[in-house]
């Protein structure tokens, strides 16, 4: 004779499928925001890789020039890939005039009335040859 256990049939309830679906979905909104985060981080990083690139492309331009410069302030655009930047060279003098200062910065170029710079770079010329 059987009991009255063994005419049960064994498996899940409703209820535990449903509260386990529910946790399987809330992992995996988790692992897409995470995902989701690493996108914009890594367009982020590029974005600023390409704005340093820019930076020093500006900063050996003025190098090469051969002529030392005045003290004054430049906008030029600096585009790098598919970034539009407008890089600011801000020439400066020096307690000793045989040099310059030169402030090169980056800016997003649909956001220069912002404060935000993506890259800054910062090196002195001489007059010496």
């Amino acid at each position: 004779m059987k009991g009255a256990n063994a005419t049960q049939a064994a498996g899940f309830t409703l209820v535990e499928a449903m509260v386990a679906l529910t946790i399987i979905a809330v992992a995996l909104m988790a692992c897409l925001k995470a995902a989701s985060n690493l996108n914009i981080q890594q367009d982020d990083l590029l974005k600023r890789q390409y704005a340093q690139w820019s930076a020093r492309n500006v900063a050996n331009w003025v190098s090469v020039a051969g002529v030392f410069p005045a003290s004054q302030t430049v906008q030029k655009n600096c585009n790098q890939a598919n970034y539009k930047f407008t890089c600011i060279i801000a020439v400066s003098n020096t307690p000793n005039p045989n040099f310059r200062r030169v402030e090169i910065q980056v800016k997003d170029s649909f956001q220069l009335e912002s404060e935000h710079q993506i890259a800054r770079l910062v090196l002195f010329l001489s007059s010496a040859p």
